[in-house]
Parts: C-alpha cells; sequence; structure tokens
C-alpha cells in the first residue's frame, strides 16, 4: 500500500526533473483524468451495491465480500485500479514531461503486478472467478458485448 501512495509523490517530484515539454499531450490528460474519475465512481457505485464493506487497498480477498460482476464489473476485473492507471497518464500528460510519464509508467507496472498477484487469491477465493476471468478485461473491456452478471 505504501508504493501506491508513494507513485502519487513522484508526480510533484517530476516538475523538477525537466521543464514542461509536451504540451500537445494535455488535451488527452484532460480527457484520461475526466474517465478515470467517472469509472472510479461507478465501480464504486457497483461495488457498493454489492458489498456493504468499504473498500481495501490490500490485494487480499474479503472472505465475506461477495464477487461483483455487474456494471463496469461486467466488463473490466479492476475497473478502480483502470480508473488509477487512467488518472496517472492523464496527470503525467497535464505535466508534460518525461519524469511525470515515467511515473505513470511505473503507476501502470505496480497495477499490473498487483491485479496478477490479486487474481490468484482471488481465484482461490471465488469458485466461479476463472470464468468471470475470460469474460472481462483486466484495464479494459475485451469485446464491446453486453454481459449478464454471473
Amino acid at each position: 500500500m505504501t508504493i501506491q501512495w508513494g507513485l502519487w509523490w513522484l508526480f510533484p517530484l517530476s516538475i523538477f526533473v525537466e521543464q514542461v515539454k509536451y504540451t500537445f499531450l494535455r488535451p488527452c490528460g484532460y480527457l484520461l483524468l475526466i474517465f478515470g474519475f467517472i469509472l472510479f465512481i461507478l465501480a464504486n457505485k457497483a461495488h457498493g451495491s454489492t458489498n456493504k464493506l468499504k473498500l481495501s487497498a490490500s490485494p487480499r480477498p474479503n472472505n465475506s465480500a461477495k464477487l461483483v460482476t455487474h456494471g463496469v464489473y461486467a466488463y473490466i476485473r479492476h475497473p478502480i485500479y483502470s480508473s488509477f492507471i487512467q488518472i496517472s497518464f492523464g496527470t503525467a500528460f497535464l505535466i508534460g514531461n518525461l519524469g511525470s510519464i515515467a511515473a505513470a509508467v511505473a503507476s501502470l507496472i505496480f497495477y499490473d503486478f498487483k491485479s496478477r498477484y490479486e487474481e490468484k487469491l482471488l481465484i482461490k477465493t471465488y469458485t466461479d472467478y476463472n470464468l468471470y476471468k475470460r469474460r472481462t478485461g483486466r484495464f479494459m473491456p475485451e469485446t464491446l458485448k453486453i454481459h449478464e452478471p454471473i
């Protein structure tokens, strides 16, 4: 969890690395921030409608929680991680230097490793997780077809 929050400190520190160069990325940055925040809200809403438990930064599944497979979770297995990745790249594109983009890439790598570790635990916790995993994308939808919740 410390690494997760520590990555966010790389963005303000990146201003000291070099001056802003990549201003052409700013429009993409705004879009990624908007989509990232919307995805975060939708994921929290879907999670809260199934589980009344608070979200945790720990990758260990809560044994009393149910597997969420509706809403954005019908398309993306890790929409909250995906939203953090989008917000990371959005912030990096707004700052517009190589240091901030490197921080966003570090965020992507971190959430990729974290999600892979978490999925090993989820397979052990939920018997239907492998089916869910085959039908959804990790950070982006696999397809645009509508899936029924498991």
